[in-house]
């Protein structure tokens, strides 16, 4: 017989280290998209730009980090990470797809 106790812990262990490699995924992504956006934008010459751009990310993980914990306390630790998979995943496909 298996423990019910320790899938659901391993599930929600495997989907929280899920969330970490996310993001460092879009920090990947980032700074692959950063030379076309320098030549799209025209901003080789203007590297306050470009950190800005670089930093959006963090300033995001920040807010979203905050307004995480408030959502997880209302709706549940395992309610707020599937959505938040999902978000994920919607966003990535169309980013593929643009």
């Amino acid at each position: 017989m298996v423990n019910d106790k320790k899938i659901s812990s391993g599930f929600i262990y495997f989907f929280g280290a899920f969330g970490g490699i996310l993001f460092g995924y879009d920090i990947g992504v980032m700074t692959g998209a950063l030379p076309f956006l320098q030549h799209d934008w025209n901003l080789q010459n203007n590297p306050g730009a470009i950190g800005w751009i670089t930093s959006s990310l963090m300033f995001g993980a920040i807010f979203g980090g905050a307004m995480a914990g408030q959502l997880s306390d209302r709706l549940g630790r395992r309610k707020m990470i599937l959505i938040s998979s999902i978000i994920f995943a919607v966003g990535s496909i169309l980013a593929g797809i643009s």
